[in-house]
């Protein structure tokens, strides 16, 4: 009786190891699955970090262009004036625009008004 109780016994003891060992084996893979998922998750942060960085550049960039066209537009504005200005107050500007102007000319002269 005491030779079955032993034999139960140990065999008891090595399932319950092996039950141990099992459960260790899972909490190791899941660790390193969780470490993993923890990098990613660092990579990500960084991503998203770069990716707040660029559109607030880009967001620059779009006031930055807004203005130049802004300016561009009052130069444009001035020199149609100015173009004006020459064609009513000078006699020879006047023949000058007058008279058939080469095609590239007269394109540029016409976008300034």
């Amino acid at each position: 009786m005491v030779g079955v109780l032993a034999v139960c016994g140990v065999g008891a003891g090595i399932i319950g190891y092996l039950h141990i060992q099992r459960q260790n084996d899972q909490i190791a893979a899941k660790d390193r699955y969780i470490g993993d998922l923890a990098e990613a998750n660092k990579g990500w942060v960084t991503y998203m970090k770069r990716r707040d960085q660029l559109r607030d550049l880009e967001q620059r960039n779009v006031i930055l262009l807004q203005d130049k066209l802004t300016l561009i537009d009052g130069q444009n504005t001035a020199l149609s004036a100015q173009i004006e200005q020459l064609e009513e107050s000078n006699a020879e500007v006047r023949e000058l625009m007058s008279r058939r102007l080469p095609a590239d000319l007269r394109r540029l002269l016409e976008q300034q008004k």
